[in-house]
């Protein structure tokens, strides 16, 4: 039974809202996209997590990230 939550990746983001990956990266990794999260591994390479649920209700127009 698979009881983490459903993500979705930076490029189906980019596509959908009709921009570009680095735009995506960009905007989670600086908190202006409240759908997602931008972690850093110790190698220092960024790791995108946009849960799907998050998403929707963000291009249903709510914007919090709770």
């Amino acid at each position: 039974m698979n009881t983490g939550k459903e993500t979705i990746t930076v490029a189906q983001v980019a596509k959908r809202l009709g921009r570009g990956t680095n735009a995506i990266q960009h905007g989670l990794r600086t908190g202006q996209l409240p759908f997602g999260t931008a972690m850093t591994t110790e190698s220092g390479r960024y790791v995108y997590i946009i849960p799907r649920e998050a998403f929707e209700r963000y291009l249903s127009g709510e914007r919090s990230k709770t």
